[in-house]
């Protein structure tokens, strides 16, 4: 995350929130390394010990603006964001993400999700690991 944030001098844009979740221990060995300042000069929140669909309740989820849209590099709250909190959720890089965050608005997420995997049924999907194994 510090390796694409470091790609160039731009700012978070003030009206995007940052929000990363990551184990307690994780964080500190981040903090350790300095890594956890630098996410918080950029404009992060850590978030520990906790999963995106837990995260259902402002200040975490813009209830408050029916126009919110959160852009994740987590499938699974790709796919149980929408139900879970009535937010446009698009699926995008960690890249996709912090350039969001520097521009302002969401780029185009066209290819970065799992558009492949709508091209194979389960019992395709089986068919074929079986036959790599």
């Amino acid at each position: 995350l510090i390796d694409i944030i470091s790609l160039d001098d731009r700012p978070k844009k003030e009206n995007v929130d940052v929000i990363a979740t990551l184990g307690r221990h994780i964080q500190s060995e981040a903090d350790l390394l300095g890594y956890t300042r630098s996410l918080e000069e950029f404009g992060v929140t850590l978030l520990n010990d906790t999963c995106w669909c837990m995260l259902l309740h402002p200040p975490i989820i813009p209830s408050t603006n029916p126009s919110a849209k959160i852009l994740t590099n987590s499938g699974k709250y790709a796919h149980y964001g929408p139900g879970l909190t009535n937010c446009n959720i698009r699926f995008g890089s960690m890249y996709q993400c912090i350039e969001a965050a520097k521009c302002g608005r969401m780029g185009s997420t066209k290819g970065a999700g799992m558009s492949w995997l709508r091209h194979f049924s389960t019992h395709t999907l089986i068919r074929h690991i079986r036959k790599i194994r």
